[in-house]
């Protein structure tokens, strides 16, 4: 019994060490797809972005495992829930008052979004580049108040996970 848990314990040492790894090109054709699929959520004002980590205020780097934080874009109206993503606690829903898409020559995205709800104001700059897929860094520099970091995947709304909390302000 004791030889048997020991060729077991042996067999689940060994085994891993022995599983594919990604070649590089295999990592960049998926860091292609997931950037080619985030510029078209972009195009399409079809996305959220629930932040993986932020910069706090008093300037340290923090993971974020919370669903309950995302900034997102649903076609005309763009929706924030968070302290960090936005500067309040509320569920926020704004119309964009501008939302542009630029992708310069070696793929950089970068999108501006300007928000005026009535308790979310300010500017948004998202950017993504094809090494990074759909990987996103977020600078919210709000009307009033302190800038926020943030960055993310970018993903399409029907494929997220995250809890909007109903009555948005």
């Amino acid at each position: 019994m004791r030889k048997g848990l020991v060729i077991l314990m042996a067999m689940l040492l060994v085994v891993p060490a022995f599983a594919q790894k990604k070649s590089k090109a295999e990592k960049e054709a998926e860091a292609k797809q997931a950037y080619e699929m985030a510029l078209e959520c972009f195009n399409n004002k079809d996305w959220v972005l629930v932040p993986s980590s932020y910069t706090s205020l008093d300037g340290t780097y923090e993971s974020n495992i919370e669903d309950t934080y995302f900034l997102s874009a649903e076609k005309t109206q763009f929706f924030s829930q968070g302290s960090f993503v936005c500067g309040n606690s509320y569920t926020n829903v704004a119309d964009g008052t501008e939302y542009t898409v630029d992708v310069d020559k070696k793929g950089k995205i970068t999108v501006i979004l300007r928000v005026n709800g009535n308790y979310w104001k300010g500017t948004y700059k998202i950017t993504a580049s094809p090494k990074t897929g759909n990987e996103a860094d977020v600078i919210f520099t709000p009307q009033n108040g302190d800038t926020r970091r943030f960055s993310g995947p970018i993903v399409p709304v029907a494929g997220a996970k995250y809890t909007k909390r109903s009555s948005p302000k």
